[in-house]
């Protein structure tokens, strides 16, 4: 996993290529019995995980399109608009809670190809872009950080953070 800041397509790109490999290298090594079995404390499976990344993706794909994210999260706008994510979270959990394992993995991988495609037509310059050029009508105050942060969070780092609890729930069957 990249530890400098990403400041080009390019890195963003190898970033997202490397740290979906490392993820669905984990998964693949995985039983369905780990994969949806398991549960951390907040009372999530590794299953839960993949939606959870899946839906933040898409957010970044309505993004990019210049759609509301709240619509990508699949959360009501006003819950959004708090920015509190832990609250997002949950009610991305409660809502997709009882999506099939093989429908959460393909929907994740959707979502990533779905974003890479989204990246390949965009310049340095494009991702460089604040959010609000994204996104013009969303509420807020200020321009909001570049583009490529928004997307990196969302993917690449978002891959990075949630493979290390993967991996320890994972470790925690016996």
């Amino acid at each position: 996993m990249m530890t400098e800041p990403i400041t080009t397509k390019a890195e963003l790109l190898t970033a997202i290529e490397e740290n979906w490999a490392a993820l669905t290298a984990t998964l693949d090594r995985l039983s369905e019995a780990q994969l949806t079995s398991i549960h951390d404390a907040q009372g999530w499976t590794i299953k839960d995980h993949l939606i959870h990344m899946s839906y933040w993706e898409r957010s970044v794909v309505f993004f990019l399109q210049g759609q509301p994210r709240h619509e990508g999260l699949d959360v009501d706008e006003a819950l959004y608009l708090t920015g509190d994510e832990d609250a997002v979270n949950e009610a991305i959990f409660h809502k997709h809670k009882a999506t099939p394992l093989a429908t959460a993995r393909v929907h994740l991988e959707d979502m990533t190809q779905q974003l890479v495609s989204l990246l390949e037509p965009l310049s340095d310059e494009d991702l460089q872009k604040p959010y609000r050029a994204y996104l013009p009508d969303e509420p807020g105050e200020g321009d909001g950080p570049p583009a490529i942060n928004v997307i990196y969070s969302n993917s690449a780092h978002h891959f990075a953070e949630h493979l290390a609890w993967i991996e320890a729930l994972a470790a925690r069957q016996g």
